[in-house]
């Protein structure tokens, strides 16, 4: 639900706070006071067009920040995107905000956290559905018949097992043409894989080895230096004239005497002890190391000869030892794949068959499911759309399945799916985007939510023009039908009909003034007996009297 809408700088509007409620709420106001502003506003905050001649005269920059409170269904569609976004998110709240520069530029922001217009128009599907111009209809963009025909047939159960079924064929047809591919040159690279993975045998390599042998190669060619160094070392702490380990010795031995006459002496023997013990260690060590070291040019030349061996192979195949080791089990695994290309082949094409045909079945359930709720909703909403004020008119889907020999498996099925309409008797149903006006096309809306009432996720529906060239009892049913979806969700409605404004349980005006020498459009609520004064002025104009007041009274009593 839209809470809260901060309006700055948008072009008639200097600054506007709008609060809406739950249920329905209504914008009025005289022709031309600028009731499209708010629906600009929210288009905008929902991921519209950012056009700089929104920006007021004068203004830097436009700014429309709204605060959404999302229902649970919608909290669980919104919270993963946030997540995955990195956008803080309490579960409870959403700020939205979309600025608008005088030079063009705008961007747009989720909880103060900046995201590009297209993760905003994708975060608002979920929140608010905007019907009236031409450019706000969801019901135009492509794929928009298949996914309203799929929502009131309710298919969710068909499509996860075709949606199954489909990646399961694409898995096998996927593995069957990688093994074809792999089988069609296996023949001829037989020899040449049969050669490497022996070369590779007989290198016996090693993962680490090379590390060992580059130490190994170093100890063997510096063996004169570092027996020399090692013996200095050596001679300094054992062998020499004044040896450490003696002198820690002596020094212990004096560090005792001491500890005699002095108790607090004692508490450094232990470490002086370790010393020494370590001292000696470190010369026994070095010892056996001199005793062992020596130089022997024919193992420098065999670890050298190694070490050649195994860059050659890397130089050769262009991959590293860890990679080599790795490419033997793959060529192992492909010489036995070779070996029993047939048998391997032949199960791979059963399992692409039988997966296909698995899926095409999927596919032609769901499309009979679909063609039979194209007929039922047809009828269903044709005559929905009598009460709305075309008495004449007919909505349906059209089902356009794939039932050629090999159909074509599309992510939705085998169908093309189009909403069809015509406005009049005898004309034929055309596709909808190109006969409907902007008014019919927000009855055609209204018809399709009441319909979809239970199904439809979305938290906000916004309409205008939606009482375009209709009044007494039309206006009446489509007031109803508006306060009936009201009941599970928020409705905003621009409207110039007293009758459906009466319904409202929130009521925006919008009001235009000249002030300074500029025109300044104000958004503010309408309460009480001003209500009765807003709802006379819609039933007669500037020429409100006693009975338009009556007449605006029985209106409020009837839609309370």
């Amino acid at each position: 639900m839209l809470e809260r809408l901060l309006i700055r700088d948008l072009v008639l509007v200097e600054r506007a706070e709008v609060e809406f409620g739950a249920g329905l709420n209504v914008v009025t106001g005289e022709t031309g006071a600028g009731k499209s502003l708010l629906v600009q506003a929210v288009d905008l905050l929902t991921g519209g067009r950012a056009d700089p001649g929104v920006v007021r005269e004068g203004a830097k920059a436009a700014v429309v920040e709204g605060e959404f409170r999302p229902s649970a269904r919608a909290a669980l569609r919104v919270g993963p995107l946030l997540a995955a976004w990195g956008v803080e998110y309490d579960g409870e709240s959403l700020i939205l905000r979309r600025e608008v520069q005088a030079g063009g530029k705008s961007r747009a922001l989720v909880n103060q956290s900046a995201v590009t217009r297209g993760a905003l128009r994708e975060l608002c599907e979920a929140l608010a559905d905007l019907h009236g111009q031409h450019e706000h209809q969801s019901l135009l963009r492509p794929g928009a018949g298949l996914e309203t025909l799929d929502r009131l047939a309710a298919v969710e159960g068909e499509s996860a097992r075709y949606a199954q079924s489909l990646a399961a064929w694409r898995a096998a047809a996927a593995r069957l043409e990688a093994l074809e591919g792999s089988l069609a040159t296996h023949a001829e690279r037989r020899e040449w894989m049969e050669q490497a993975a022996l070369e590779l045998d007989e290198a016996r390599l090693r993962d680490g080895e090379e590390d060992e042998l580059r130490i190994e190669a170093a100890r063997l060619a510096h063996a004169d230096r570092l027996r020399e160094l090692v013996e200095q070392a050596l001679g300094r702490l054992s062998d020499g004239e004044a040896p450490a380990v003696d002198a820690l010795a002596r020094a212990g031995r004096a560090l005792e005497q001491a500890a005699t006459l002095d108790p607090s002496l004692a508490e450094s023997l232990p470490a002086l002890d370790e010393a020494r013990i370590a001292t000696a260690e470190v010369a026994r060590a070095l010892g056996e190391y001199v005793s062992r070291l020596e130089a022997d040019p024919a193992a420098l030349e065999q670890v050298e000869s190694r070490r050649e061996a195994i860059a050659r192979l890397v130089r050769k195949h262009r991959r590293d030892v860890p990679g080599l080791i790795a490419w033997r089990e793959e060529l192992r695994h492909e010489l036995a794949t070779g070996e029993d290309a047939a048998a391997t082949l032949t199960q791979a094409r059963d399992a692409a068959q039988e997966t296909h045909a698995t899926c095409v079945a999927a596919a032609r359930t769901l499309s009979r499911r679909r063609q039979a709720a194209a007929q039922e909703w047809g009828t269903r909403l044709s005559k929905e759309m009598k009460p709305l004020g075309m008495q004449h008119a007919s909505l349906g889907f059209l089902v356009e399945p794939d039932d050629g020999p090999q159909p074509a498996l599309g992510a939705s099925g085998l169908d093309q799916v189009e909403i069809r309409f015509s406005a009049n008797p005898g004309e034929p149903a055309r596709p909808l985007q190109k006969v409907v006006s902007g008014g019919e096309l927000s009855r055609v809306m209204l018809a399709l939510k009441v319909a979809l009432e239970a199904q439809d996720p979305v938290d906000l529906l916004l309409f205008d023009e939606v009482d375009s060239g209709i009044g007494g009892a039309v206006a009446q049913a489509v007031g109803e039908r508006l306060k009936l979806l009201a009941r599970h969700r928020q409705i905003v409605c621009v409207t110039h009909l007293p009758m459906i404004a009466a319904l409202a349980t929130h009521h925006l005006r919008v009001d235009k003034s000249v002030a300074a020498g500029r025109t300044v459009a104000r958004i503010v609520a309408v309460e009480g007996s001003e209500r009765v004064e807003e709802l006379a002025r819609m039933l007669a104009g500037d020429r409100v009297t006693d009975t338009t007041r009556r007449q605006a009274r029985e209106l409020l009593g009837a839609g309370a």
